[in-house]
């Protein structure tokens, strides 16, 4: 069953558009491309037909779990749950929750991993550990023509950061109100079942507080990095203009808060309880954030223009 799965899902993957890097809205993007053509069949085949409202919600955790196994990048989350997830039994890790799944919605967050674990087998290997070497010269140098993350995890991140501004800049993205409106959930008991069946430990023996941990993972991802994109492309937008000319760059970018983009961060922080200050310190505490700052050095990724002009072709 799960062969099937894999193969279905690494045919559609291939189709997703722009696939050259996977970072956070990378992942929640394969998921639009194969939520109605494959997803929905699948849970269909085991939990029955649907209404609108529930295929919405459980396109929420699809969404959750299609970046569930990076949670350990984010604050209060656990290197070590991300590293088992990743290298340790991963197989074996969207086995178990495909098999723990009771619900719709744990199914679909469970398919929404085993999305992930797919586009990191397919996409690292012939996307971004090749772009690598073209971006960085000097790392293609001592590591050769193919460059893991493990070889060079800062130059990694930022490089998939800068293929999503890019990809979401030429409106291959949906845009951030799309997704707001679909949500994004984490199915926390069928986590809890298929980590402690696969690794023998519960899931709050490797993170000091789930809920918290959680809780830190769907902020992030559902607010702080898709501001921090948009932030990216306001500081370079004459540069990603010139790689992918767009009309619906400027409208997908800057979503509907007009102006000053530090304004809308702001707006969007305090909205949330926090300071401006905030949005800093996490970035400072978050590898997947770090990359978003705005500095000249994060920002020059997006001004190497032959290697991004591929992807944006692609």
């Amino acid at each position: 069953m799960l062969k099937w799965l894999f193969s279905a899902l690494a045919a559609l993957l291939f189709c997703a558009p722009s696939a050259s890097a996977y970072s956070v809205l990378t992942h929640q993007a394969n998921i639009d491309s194969t939520f109605d053509v494959c997803l929905v069949p699948l849970i269909k085949s085991r939990f029955g037909a649907a209404t609108r409202e529930e295929w919405i919600e459980a396109k929420s955790y699809a969404y959750g779990g299609a970046i569930i196994q990076d949670m350990g990048f984010y604050p209060f989350g656990s290197k070590l749950f991300t590293n088992l997830t990743h290298y340790v039994r991963s197989g074996d890790f969207v086995r178990n929750l495909l098999d723990e799944a009771h619900d719709r919605n744990e199914y679909a967050f469970a398919l929404g991993a085993l999305a992930h674990y797919v586009a990191d087998i397919k996409g690292h290997p012939a996307g971004t550990n090749v772009a690598m070497a073209s971006v960085y010269p000097d790392l293609k140098a001592k590591f050769g023509s193919a460059i893991t993350y493990h070889e060079a995890p800062v130059q990694h991140t930022q490089l998939e950061f800068a293929f999503d501004v890019v990809q979401l800049a030429s409106g291959r993205y949906r845009s951030a109100d799309y997704q707001s409106f679909i949500g994004f959930q984490v199915s926390k008991p069928v986590l809890e079942r298929a980590f402690l069946k696969t690794y023998g430990l519960e899931l709050g023996q490797v993170l000091a507080n789930v809920d918290l941990a959680v809780g830190s993972y769907r902020f992030a991802v559902r607010q702080l990095i898709p501001i921090a994109a948009r932030a990216a492309w306001h500081a370079e937008r004459d540069e990603i203009r010139k790689l992918s000319p767009g009309p619906g760059a400027a409208t997908i970018c800057t979503g509907k808060v007009s102006g000053n983009i530090a304004a809308s961060m702001a707006l969007t922080t305090r909205s949330l309880g926090l300071e401006p200050g905030c949005y800093r310190w996490w970035c400072g505490c978050c590898p997947k954030l770090a990359p978003c700052s705005l500095s000249p050095s994060n920002c020059l990724l997006l001004r190497r223009k032959s290697c991004l002009r591929k992807a944006s072709a692609s």
